[in-house]
């Protein structure tokens, strides 16, 4: 207890005799310097408070989007058919067993029913698609897409089966990236994002069969990205592609463009085609592309010049998408025979979902965590010009279809669908024919 006393005594003694603080002049002074540290103090930490909250907001945004387009499959450049592959959601994810890496497998089928007037009702097992994924380190990705159609080679008449993508990513950042291998052309929308069981339709539109050749595979070299230009809005979102490649040849006709799609392995001239697509995002749902192709057909220069527009918008449940396309054919007075000058077409779609609520407890809602019925509305048209053949004038047909699709989860869909086609001259897809089609497609 002694201690403490002394202890006490020379702590009292110490404080008397310490010297005031400069610019102090009494006890007062010190209570207001201290009260002005505090205030100072109060203010840096409010200030700090709100910068964290700004980087809280800022990032919360972002993880809605990147959420938001997960969701609605409102995809980026770099899809490759299956939620995002080759690692993440979706598919079948494996790991290397020497460490390093991962590969992830997946892919998507459809069977059809097609029956339409003047024609033979039938069943069509039409796609049934491999995608595989790797990625050997954070920054170096693979991404490939295998189809099989109809059965395969040639599986009793018009099976196939060929690579539709097949490439390789080196990763820089957000705005610059490398990619190289067989392309998915980046022209259009649709071609980026043709897979059975994201469309509400069954059957593709005119446009992007004869005039865009959906679906459309390139070897070539190019660069990818997307950015956020927030010196116009903080909303705003650009992406791109931008290749070099082997490019269009000559085996169109006046009935459309997908005979000339080139060779993965061989270019049919010296010249390299170039093709890109730019992508504007002014707000999440909302979304404007153009594309632009130029490139040489053959050995004597004639050229190919595409231009097309497309977008996709989103109001609640009402979803409305649409594609127009031009290519100009240009001929050499040398040329041996008179072609087709043009290639031309467009569509708008308008696509609503919604869910009655007294599904919920039936078979087709019990189990299901988000289904979803879709009434579709779409008009398509295409004019291709005349190449002088015994069917005179250009080619032209329009088609207007309904249809009803049924969606237990995001992935699966069963859609009903009726078509009403008309023609001039020659036929482009279902000629005068009206009919009804069905379809089953599922992605995993």
């Amino acid at each position: 207890m002694k201690n403490y006393f002394k202890y006490f005594f020379v702590i009292c003694i110490g404080m008397s005799v310490m010297p005031r603080p400069a610019g102090a002049e009494s006890l007062e002074d010190i209570k207001a310097m201290m009260q002005q540290m505090k205030a100072d103090y109060e203010e840096k930490i409010k200030a700090l408070e709100a910068k964290i909250d700004e980087i809280g907001t800022k990032q919360q945004e972002q993880m809605a989007r990147v959420d938001e387009k997960i969701e609605k499959e409102m995809l980026d450049v770099d899809y490759v058919g299956r939620n995002n592959a080759p690692v993440g959601k979706g598919g079948l994810l494996v790991k290397n067993p020497f460490g390093f890496g991962s590969v992830s497998l997946g892919g998507y089928v459809d069977f059809v029913y097609k029956d339409f007037e003047d024609t033979d009702s039938t069943f069509d097992q039409h796609r049934w698609i491999i995608n595989i994924g790797a990625e050997l380190a954070e920054r170096l990705r693979f991404n490939s897409e295998f189809e099989i159609e109809h059965g395969g080679p040639d599986a009793a008449g018009g099976g196939e089966a060929k690579v539709e993508q097949a490439f390789m990513d080196y990763l820089i950042n957000d705005a610059i990236n490398l990619r190289a291998g067989a392309l998915l052309v980046p022209f259009g929308r649709y071609n980026l994002y043709h897979d059975s069981d994201l469309q509400d339709l069954t059957d593709r539109p005119i446009v992007a069969r004869d005039v865009i050749p959906t679906t459309w595979t390139e070897s070539g070299v190019g660069i990818f990205g997307e950015f956020d230009p927030s010196i116009a809005s903080k909303d705003i979102n650009l992406g791109y592609e931008l290749y070099v490649t082997n490019g269009l040849g000559t085996g169109f006709t006046d009935t459309g463009l997908s005979a000339s799609r080139g060779s993965i392995k061989l270019d049919n001239n010296e010249d390299k085609a170039m093709v890109g697509r730019l992508k504007v995002s002014p707000a999440i749902g909302h979304e404007i592309g153009l594309s632009k192709y130029w490139g040489e057909y053959n050995k004597i220069e004639d050229r190919i010049d595409g231009t097309g527009v497309d977008f996709l918008s989103t109001w609640g449940p009402l979803e409305l998408v649409g594609e127009y396309a031009y290519f100009g054919i240009e001929e050499s007075p040398t040329a041996a025979s008179d072609l087709s000058n043009y290639f031309q077409g467009a569509y708008a779609q308008a696509n609503y979902h919604f869910w009655p609520k007294f599904f919920d407890n039936t078979f087709l809602g019990r189990g299901f965590k988000n289904p979803t019925l879709t009434f579709v509305n779409r008009y398509d048209w295409a004019r291709i010009g005349d190449d002088s053949d015994a069917n005179s004038g250009d080619n032209e047909e329009d088609r207007y279809t309904v249809g009803l699709n049924y969606r237990p989860i995001e992935s699966f869909v069963v859609k009903f669908e009726y078509q009403w086609n008309h023609t001039k001259n020659e036929a482009l897809e279902n000629g005068d024919n009206n009919g009804f089609v069905t379809s089953v497609a599922m992605g995993f």
